[in-house]
């Protein structure tokens, strides 16, 4: 089972999200098995209005929404403390492999 790991640090939190999903979306097109989303922010806890632990608390709540339910098994996702790993959905037809740009990182 292949396995995409994407790096959402230095994005803004509406950037990281879209990217994100846009990461998701072509994993499952091109027949990955999961998606691991590094947000870091480990030992945040608690939801966070401003600061360190936005992408993060993003994250979780779309995936609590159900935004990516079309392409994951969110009863497989595993809410780790530094990111969040998707199971995806098995794709029958899955496509030659293809990925959209990254936009460029907004902090270093």
């Amino acid at each position: 089972m292949r396995k995409l790991t994407i790096d959402l640090h230095g994005h803004d939190v509406l950037t990281a999200v879209d990217l994100a999903w846009r990461r998701v979306s072509e994993a499952y097109s091109n027949g990955y098995g999961s998606v691991e989303l590094l947000h870091g922010a480990a030992d945040v806890t608690e939801v966070v209005e401003a600061g360190r632990g936005r992408i993060k608390w993003a994250l979780r709540s779309a995936v609590e929404r159900g935004e990516f339910d079309t392409f994951i098994d969110r009863g497989q996702t595993w809410l780790k403390a530094g990111s969040i790993v998707l199971t995806l959905k098995r794709n029958p037809r899955p496509s030659s492999e293809h990925w959209t740009d990254e936009p460029r990182r907004k902090y270093r």
